[in-house]
């Protein structure tokens, strides 16, 4: 089935308002980073910065994204690739699964700026860390189990046959047993016609697994095993 992504933008003008440049005093150099809504303002959003005595840096993204500064759920590319030069990365966008991801790779101060409510927020270490210990428990009971099904989407971009193959091998030599399940898209509610399965991997989209409760299983990213 042909797929065709439409772009949305934002129409309002995002405003760097004293607020903003409060969030940001004790830092210099700024990563800036947006969805798809806001990437076509980061120049003029970089302008504003500099006007206000900051250095800021607007990087190319590696993987899924396309534009400069863009951020995606599995791609924060953007973001890793300048983490040395900066000193915090000012997220445009709402919601915090962006940012997190971004605060969790790089290990980089993020505040986020929502320009639909107009608030600014961060992420918080303790933010950081309840996400790690979430992690550490979901990889260790992946580990323990003896029955795991292997996600595989074909989706564009996500589609990791040979990856899913691999980790079948090697869980069998681990002697487990290992099932390839593969589907445009992965819904928790259609896995649960396989109750034999004691815990899932996954290699489609990394962040699907931010969704742990929806698969009523134990779920891990490959990148994580």
């Amino acid at each position: 089935m042909k797929v065709m992504f439409v772009e949305a933008r934002a129409k309002d003008k995002v405003k760097i308002e004293k607020k903003v440049l409060d969030s940001l005093k004790q830092f210099n150099t700024i990563g800036l980073v947006a969805t798809i809504q806001f990437v076509g303002q980061l120049s003029s959003i970089k302008e504003d910065l500099k006007k206000a005595g900051k250095q800021v840096i607007i990087s190319e993204p590696s993987k899924h994204a396309y534009y400069p500064g863009q951020v995606l759920g599995c791609d924060v590319s953007a973001a890793i690739s300048v983490q040395s030069k900066v000193d915090c990365f000012l997220y445009i966008g709402d919601g915090k699964f962006h940012p997190l991801g971004i605060a969790i790779q790089t290990n980089r101060p993020v505040i986020t700026l929502n320009p639909f409510s107009n608030k600014i927020g961060t992420i918080d270490e303790d933010e950081k860390k309840r996400w790690l210990r979430k992690q550490a428990a979901r990889v260790s009971k992946v580990k323990d189990a003896k029955v795991i099904g292997i996600l595989v989407s074909t989706k564009p971009g996500q589609y990791n046959l040979e990856k899913a193959e691999q980790i079948k091998k090697k869980l069998e030599k681990q002697e487990k047993q290992a099932y390839i399940f593969i589907a445009d898209t992965l819904n928790p509610n259609d896995l649960l016609n396989f109750p034999q399965i004691q815990a899932w991997v996954n290699t489609a989209c990394p962040r699907l697994v931010d969704d742990q409760e929806l698969f009523k299983k134990p779920i891990a990213d490959a990148n994580e095993l």
